[in-house]
């Protein structure tokens, strides 16, 4: 009996089963998921591309003064590095955030939202900062930007390809602060850049 306990057959393991299953299932539709994988990837770029968009086609068109920035980042292949008043924490600091930015404080904001609150300027045509704060102005025009972890705030209107051989003109209208910025900004302030303006 003894021996006969030890010869019995244990029963087949059937724990990875599904496995097996799906990879039936999966070999009889290779084209279809093969497909289906490309045809989500185009959709998720399609959205990016819209996305990016919006502004462009629903906002409504402002100029904004470009300021200089260091000249070694300024001028990078065939497109320019873009920078505004309003581009750097203000000694001020923003509105709802420690006054600690400029330090080691600013890795604790790094990704948050920042709405700068703009105004007309005494020539009619520019717009300038009034007010920087982490909480959406009621009303007004304003500008939605991010903080990065070296204190600055970006607005996804910090670069413009140009024409080749046309990067040491822009280079002198910024260091001329002659260089403007056409930006369409949606009513919720994402923004856009249509062109640059030398006047």
């Amino acid at each position: 009996m003894r021996d006969a306990a030890m010869h019995q057959v244990e029963p087949p393991f059937h724990g990875w089963a599904w496995v097996d299953r799906a990879s039936g299932w999966m070999r009889g539709r290779e084209r279809t998921i093969l497909l289906s994988a490309v045809a989500f990837q185009i959709l998720v770029l399609l959205a990016m591309i819209a996305l990016r968009a919006v502004p462009l086609v629903v906002g409504e068109t402002i100029l904004l003064r470009v300021a200089p920035v260091d000249p070694r980042e300024l001028f990078r292949g065939e497109y320019v590095m873009l920078s505004y008043d309003f581009s750097r924490i203000p000694p001020g600091g923003i509105e709802g955030v420690p006054q600690d930015l400029h330090g080691p404080g600013v890795r604790n904001w790094q990704g948050r939202t920042v709405y700068v609150s703009l105004v007309p300027e005494s020539d009619g045509k520019h717009w300038r900062a009034e007010k920087l704060s982490v909480r959406r102005p009621a009303g007004g025009k304003h500008i939605r930007g991010r903080i990065t972890r070296w204190g600055q705030i970006e607005f996804g209107i910090e670069a413009y390809y140009v024409q080749e051989g046309k990067g040491r003109e822009y280079e002198a209208a910024v260091r001329d602060r002659r260089l403007s910025a056409e930006v369409a900004v949606t009513p919720g302030g994402s923004a856009a850049l249509r062109r640059l303006r030398i006047e």
